[in-house]
């Protein structure tokens, strides 16, 4: 028999030991939240530089919308790639931030969600002014 059979065969008979049946489902998998600090959520105007494919240079508005020391996410609606080095501005602190995009997510209204990290944490970043 072979081992993925051996394990179907088991999960199921877990299952009835446990008074399930085969049509009730599986609760969603949970995964562990790997970040070192919690990211909250945050509504934060930010200014954004990178360089597109081409090689010319952006500078456009976005909203950060999540954030802790070690990074953040914010929606743009400029191309970026994963692995790309961007610098952030704060628009309320004057702040800034080199970082690298980790994720890129395009939603179904071409707005993508940017995931970026800090080469080294940098809390006060996300603050929206510098008296906070």
């Amino acid at each position: 028999m072979s081992r993925i059979y051996e394990a179907i065969r088991t999960a199921r008979e877990s299952r009835a030991q446990n008074g399930l049946t085969s049509s009730d489902s599986l609760a969603p998998m949970e995964l562990d939240d790997r970040r070192v600090t919690p990211r909250k959520e945050l509504d934060i105007d930010l200014k954004v530089y990178g360089r597109l494919a081409g090689g010319e240079t952006f500078y456009t508005e976005a909203k950060a919308i999540g954030g802790n020391a070690n990074g953040g996410v914010f929606l743009l609606s400029v191309p970026v790639v994963e692995g790309q080095d961007v610098l952030l501005i704060n628009n309320g602190s004057s702040e800034e931030q080199i970082c690298n995009v980790i994720k890129v997510h395009v939603d179904e209204m071409q707005m993508r969600e940017i995931t970026v990290s800090f080469p080294i944490p940098n809390a006060p970043f996300w603050k929206n002014s510098p008296d906070q």
